[in-house]
């Protein structure tokens, strides 16, 4: 049987272009590329049903067009639409994305770095993961290196973080839009960077409103422990001049100040109103819905390939970091300051 393979050159022909311009229209190469020229290139691909020939086409851009992806815990609530992101955008670019779960093992993820290597990725994306200080020695100089939800060794340059310190003043912001003065809050632990980022943001928001920082309103909890938050929160509550609000640096935490306040013959908002961060699934089924901060995941892994891709395309390997906002979530967690 007659194998027909269909080549740049028929959809050069169909679409009356040089072989050329299809290549770098199907390489998403859009510089001085007309988009009506771009549309027809792309009508010519589908009606003939073009496949392009990978082994040749890495042989020709000596690229794999695969990425590897590093994270430290796949099953991290919030971590699974960043990997999504992630693989979508690569794939609309021409590339495939290779996961890789080092569930925080140190020589797991060297192994993995060197299994990466060993097969010639473009590129890796370390995504919300802890980058130990071998992988330097181990990843060769020109191989593009992108940090999503993770911090680079390079100032300013190659990570994609959330706005975590703007959107914690625009919480508490918002809280003290509703009468609030009296603000507790529930960091993280203190030796991480989303903990530094967020309590900087509480600490501006109180300054700028003119409210004095208090030390005794401000303790750290554990992320994925309510109970850290249900002991804080009943230590608020029970000094002489309790908050009227408390903001917890996660939503797991929050729910732990939601149980505690109710515990005392309190009610949320209408005694003391909480907010949240992260907007994970279950804020909206904490009773009151918990007002939070949504952590904009997809967006940050679809920026950290585009980062990594450009990078790969352009021969380069530093870039300037990217902050991606976030958005306050309003729900029934929160009221004025009846005091």
């Amino acid at each position: 049987m007659e194998l027909n393979l269909i080549t740049i050159s028929d959809v050069a022909k169909r679409a009356q272009v040089s072989r050329s311009t299809v290549s770098r229209v199907l390489n998403n190469q859009t510089h001085h590329i007309r988009e009506e020229t771009r549309q027809r290139v792309l009508q010519a691909a589908r009606e003939l049903n073009y496949k392009p020939n990978r082994v040749a086409r890495s042989l020709k851009t000596k690229k794999s067009h695969c990425i590897g992806v590093i994270t430290d815990d796949i099953d991290t609530p919030f971590l699974p639409s960043m990997l999504k992101a992630i693989e979508q955008y690569a794939f609309s670019r021409g590339y495939n994305a290779l996961v890789c779960n080092s569930g925080y093992e140190f020589d797991r993820q060297k192994a993995y770095i060197e299994m990466l290597v060993q097969r010639q990725v473009d590129g890796i994306i370390f995504a919300a993961s802890f980058v130990s200080s071998y992988t330097q020695e181990l990843i060769k100089p020109d191989l593009p290196i992108v940090y999503a939800y993770s911090f680079s060794p390079y100032t300013k340059k190659n990570s994609v973080l959330s706005a975590d310190a703007d959107a914690a003043q625009q919480a508490v912001d918002y809280l003290v839009s509703l009468g609030h003065r009296r603000i507790g809050y529930i960091n993280g632990p203190e030796n991480v960077i989303p903990s530094r980022e967020r309590i900087k943001g509480y600490q501006k928001a109180l300054e700028e409103h003119g409210i004095a920082f208090d030390p005794a309103l401000v303790k750290n909890g554990e992320w994925e422990e309510p109970a850290s938050a249900y002991k804080a929160a009943r230590e608020f509550l029970a000094l002489s001049d309790p908050p009227t609000a408390v903001f917890a640096a996660n939503d797991v935490m929050a729910s732990g100040v939601i149980d505690a306040v109710t515990d005392l013959g309190l009610r949320v908002p209408e005694d003391v109103s909480v907010v949240g961060y992260d907007d994970r699934d279950m804020a909206r089924f904490l009773k009151p819905p918990l007002t939070t901060v949504r952590l904009p995941m997809a967006e940050i892994g679809s920026t950290a390939a585009k980062m990594l891709i450009d990078c790969v395309e352009r021969g380069e390997t530093l870039i300037d970091s990217a902050y991606v906002p976030c958005k306050l979530i309003i729900r029934g967690s929160c009221a004025a300051n009846s005091r």
